[in-house]
C-alpha cells in the first residue's frame, strides 16, 4: 500500500480517469470535469483533507487500485461526526480483481481511520451496483437504511457501515 502524496499527482490522476472511464455511474465525480482538471487541482485534492491510498505492484510504480478516506464532508452542509469517516473512490483495475486488492486497501484505510479516532466507517454505493454491494456485504458492511436519490437517475445511493476494526487483517 502506498499513501499518495502530491508528488504522485500524475498516477493519482491516471487512476481516477481510468476508474471514471470504466465505471462512470459508480462514482460521484463527473468524468468530463475530472479530465479538465489541472495539475494544481489534482495536487490540491491530494493535499487534503482526504487521505488517498494506492495498491501498487511491489517494487514498481504500477497502480492496481485506489481508495480514499474522507474525514470531512463533501460540502460544508455535509457534516461528518468526529468519530466517523467516509470511504470513497474504492476501485481496482479489472486485471487485478479477484486477488484481494480491495481487502488490502480497506485494511490499510481502516488502520488510518483508527489512528485518527474515526472507527465508524461509512460508504455509499449505487443500489444498482450489485458487484460492489456484494463485496461490501461479504466484508461485513451492513446497510444502514439511509438512501439518497441520485439526481437525474432512477437509482439511489445506499449507505453502508462497518467498524474499522472489523476490516483489519491479521
Amino acid at each position: 500500500m502506498h499513501r499518495v502524496s502530491i508528488e504522485d499527482w500524475a498516477s493519482h490522476r491516471a487512476l481516477r480517469l481510468d476508474m471514471l472511464a470504466a465505471d462512470p455511474d459508480a462514482f460521484w465525480a463527473d468524468p468530463a470535469q475530472a479530465r479538465a482538471r489541472t495539475a494544481a487541482q489534482w495536487r490540491a485534492e491530494i493535499a487534503g483533507p482526504r487521505v488517498h491510498l494506492q495498491a501498487r505492484v511491489a517494487g514498481t510504480e504500477e497502480v492496481l487500485g485506489g481508495i480514499a478516506l474522507l474525514p470531512a464532508g463533501y460540502t460544508l452542509e455535509h457534516v461528518i461526526p468526529e468519530d466517523r469517516a467516509h470511504i470513497v473512490s474504492l476501485w481496482v483495475r479489472p486485471q487485478a480483481r479477484g486477488r484481494g486488492v480491495s481487502g488490502r486497501l480497506l485494511d490499510a484505510l481502516a488502520r488510518i481511520a483508527l489512528e485518527r479516532g474515526r472507527g465508524d466507517l461509512r460508504l455509499d454505493v449505487d443500489e444498482s451496483n450489485t458487484a460492489a454491494r456484494h463485496l461490501y456485504e461479504r466484508l461485513g458492511f451492513t446497510a444502514t437504511g439511509a438512501r439518497d436519490p441520485r439526481a437525474g437517475r432512477s437509482t439511489a445511493w445506499v449507505e453502508y457501515a462497518i467498524r474499522a476494526e472489523h476490516l483489519l487483517r491479521p
